[in-house]
């Protein structure tokens, strides 16, 4: 597709779905300029330093927006004429490089899906392969097991090679096994030389850090490998399943050089950001069935906490596919009876599962059907109830809440509420049913 089509039709997108605030659409959209820059990879340029900076923090709805339109995830960023121009012939040689050398299952950045859980540290990620051994160093990325610690790692060690730059990465399980072997063969020379080969080094990425803990010898020898590229303007970067400050079994000084550089988390994953995901994947395993969008958002919502859970979900849709024809269609329905025996994603927490479970149970009735189309008046009142405490309590817009509750029009949210409201006000013991149920909700 012409490139400046492209354009068209996402500004008239953005404007009609109202994901981005009009006025930031007129300020900063409109105005700016999208340059194709390979197949799979666009660049807009925006009028100044803090359009780029808030069309940053839109980057998820641009994502979904060009997938949308071209079928298709791509790599979308964001820039001032003067930076890109500067940077041009760079970014064009890299892009050349990596799609002749790296093989297509490799952890880039260009395939890392980005969203407000890991935004940061994907920028942080960028910066330190673009300006190694400078303010971020070392980059100290921090979060649970699951969220793209390890892709991100991997991101940077790829992209570095592409740089011609001499990269040693290793998990906190290699990097001990290598150590110890050195240390007890007793040969004074052998340690040096090993400690010499990882210093030739220009980026050192050792991913796990917290399982150093109470390794005294090879954490003596890790300091003196921190020290050696600190004092050398060379790149560290570490990974941590907790800040350094909670890290357990080091001394105070190596705590106090993993906080000398850049900490920035990858927390929980959000839904939008889930929701990319299950679809990135969905079009890596290639599904061949169409599946609506209203059954995403419920995959998204329920049982996407991390990145390794969303692939075993993708792979559980993949085998109920080739059990069907390549034209069935998985509605909602398929997907709440394929993963109604798995455990909701942070049931602990307050989403919209939680809302149904508690109704449902109340009125006797299954979440499939509160989101079916039964109209009885118990599968009504639970249906309605949940799509109210959706609003008051979750804040959800009526069309989002209209998608988690079996791809409803919004005017039928709308008209839901208000009767739960008209209830609530004319019946004292519906009134004192509806507070139980918010208490146990909340509570």
């Amino acid at each position: 597709m012409e490139t400046k089509k492209l354009w068209e039709q996402i500004i008239s997108k953005l404007k009609n779905e109202n994901l981005i605030d009009a006025d930031i659409i007129e300020e900063y959209i409109t105005t700016s300029e999208l340059i194709n820059v390979s197949s799979k990879e666009y660049v807009i340029l925006v009028r100044s330093n803090l359009g780029v900076t808030i069309l940053n923090e839109l980057k998820d709805v641009f994502i979904y927006e060009f997938k949308t339109v071209l079928g298709e995830f791509v790599s979308v960023e964001f820039s001032t004429k003067t930076i890109f121009n500067k940077n041009k012939p760079m970014n064009i040689k890299v892009q050349a490089v990596s799609e002749k050398e790296l093989p297509t299952n490799a952890l880039t950045f260009s395939n890392f899906i980005v969203g407000a859980s890991n935004k940061q540290a994907n920028l942080a990620a960028k910066s330190v392969v673009s300006n190694p051994g400078s303010t971020f160093n070392p980059l100290f990325i921090y979060g649970e097991s699951g969220l793209g610690k390890t892709h991100l790692l991997q991101a940077i060690k790829n992209e570095a090679w592409l740089n011609n730059k001499k990269v040693l990465y290793l998990t906190s399980e290699d990097f001990t096994k290598t150590v110890v072997n050195a240390l007890n063969k007793g040969d004074f020379n052998e340690i040096e030389t090993l400690k010499n080969e990882m210093n030739l080094n220009d980026f050192f990425i050792l991913d796990d850090v917290q399982f150093l803990s109470k390794k005294d010898k090879t954490n003596e020898f890790f300091f003196n490998i921190i020290n050696n590229f600190t004092e050398n303007g060379k790149q560290l970067v570490f990974s941590s399943d907790k800040t350094p400050e909670l890290l357990n079994g080091f001394d105070k000084r190596m705590i106090t050089r993993f906080n000398s550089g850049l900490t920035t988390p990858i927390t929980a994953l959000d839904v939008p950001t889930a929701k990319l995901i299950i679809e990135w994947e969905i079009k890596k395993q290639g599904l061949k069935q169409k599946i609506k969008e209203e059954a995403v958002i419920y995959l998204a919502q329920n049982f996407s906490d991390d990145v390794r859970k969303i692939k075993g979900l993708v792979n559980r849709l993949s085998f109920f596919g080739i059990q069907n024809d390549e034209s069935y269609v998985i509605e909602l329905d398929d997907v709440i009876d394929l993963f109604k025996d798995t455990p909701s994603a942070n049931l602990g927490l307050l989403n919209v599962k939680k809302i149904k479970e508690i109704v449902a149970k109340k009125y006797d009735v299954t979440i499939k059907a509160i989101d079916g189309k039964a109209r009885t008046t118990d599968i009504k009142n639970a249906r309605h109830l949940s799509m109210y405490f959706a609003k008051i309590i979750l804040n959800h817009t009526s069309t989002q809440i209209g998608a988690e509750f079996g791809g409803r029009d919004h005017s039928t949210v709308l008209s839901a509420i208000s009767r739960i409201e008209k209830l609530i006000y004319k019946e004292k013991e519906f009134k004192k049913i509806v507070e139980s149920l918010k208490n146990e909700i909340t509570g």
